[in-house]
């Protein structure tokens, strides 16, 4: 019955006026060699990653250039894959494997280290620290007001390994954020980042020009500098380089928190610790 449908329907494009067979162009962009036989594969939602299930239990994770990236180890008797998420919603894939034998399945929550460009950003802690926690932070929301504390903590703790830094990303409905943030990079300009970065979170409800100009005076700034670098292109300019990068590490809101590159999915000091020890680990 499949045969005689298709048979009718070649036949259909055929009488059709001006059918004409499709051209198809295709090469072999690269090949892939898997340590043990593939059993299955499917592709990352965001279309930069091969998920390939091999025998053994082991899910070989394939870069776009076709280099082997990582390894997740799941039951040998699973035989089949597929992957689900929405990489534009900023949705991280889920990964689905099942045996075809048993009917397990096994769910894996997947994410990736992104890289995210930091220079020139204010940080504290040693500048050569093993590793990098990045904050992609907005002044007018509450909850990053509260994320300054808890880093302060893990600082006290990991004093030697971990710098901390500022990444602006002020989000739209926040009117006041923006103009903060270039306060902020003014004051940045005369060494009074973090300071500025205080005061602001602590006037969250107040955040208007003139008490921009009232806190650069307590903090004992040169005004003239702070009005013309609050007016100038060059803090715009980083502050929508730093907006720009946060979107391409798939930032939706704050705040948002990466450790060597990696989200931090749940802000609390435990979580941040494991994680900071698992990277001072995979150094060794």
């Amino acid at each position: 019955m499949m045969y005689r449908q298709i048979t009718l329907l070649l036949l259909l494009l055929l009488l059709l006026p001006g059918a004409a067979l499709a051209r198809v162009d295709a090469e072999i962009t690269h090949s892939i060699k898997t340590e043990t036989p593939p059993r299955d594969l499917a592709g990352s939602t965001d279309g930069q990653w091969l998920y390939v299930l091999t025998e053994g239990g082991r899910v070989q994770v394939y870069g776009a250039d076709g280099a082997l990236n990582d390894v997740i180890k799941v039951d040998p008797a699973m035989d089949r894959i597929s992957v689900a998420g929405f990489a534009g919603a900023g949705i991280d894939d889920k990964v689905y494997v099942s045996s075809s034998k048993n009917g397990a399945v096994q769910a894996l929550a997947v994410s990736f280290a992104v890289s995210v460009d930091t220079t020139g950003a204010p940080f504290v802690g040693p500048a050569n620290a093993p590793v990098e926690i990045v904050v992609f932070s907005d002044f007018e929301c509450p909850y990053c007001g509260q994320v300054g504390p808890l880093l302060d903590q893990v600082l006290e703790r990991n004093a030697k390994n971990v710098k901390v830094v500022f990444k602006h990303f002020p989000l739209a409905f926040h009117k006041s954020a923006r103009p903060a943030a270039i306060a902020a990079m003014a004051a940045q300009k005369q060494g009074k980042f973090w300071e500025m970065h205080d005061r602001l979170f602590q006037h969250q409800k107040n955040l208007t020009p003139e008490k921009f100009r009232a806190l650069a005076q307590e903090l004992k700034l040169n005004l003239a500098q702070f009005d013309k670098d609050q007016a100038g292109p060059e803090a715009a300019q980083r502050l929508d380089k730093d907006i720009n990068d946060g979107r391409r590490a798939g930032v939706r809101g704050t705040p948002t928190l990466f450790i060597n590159g990696r989200r931090v999915k749940d802000r609390n000091a435990a979580v941040i610790q494991q994680m900071i020890n698992e990277e001072l680990k995979g150094r060794k």
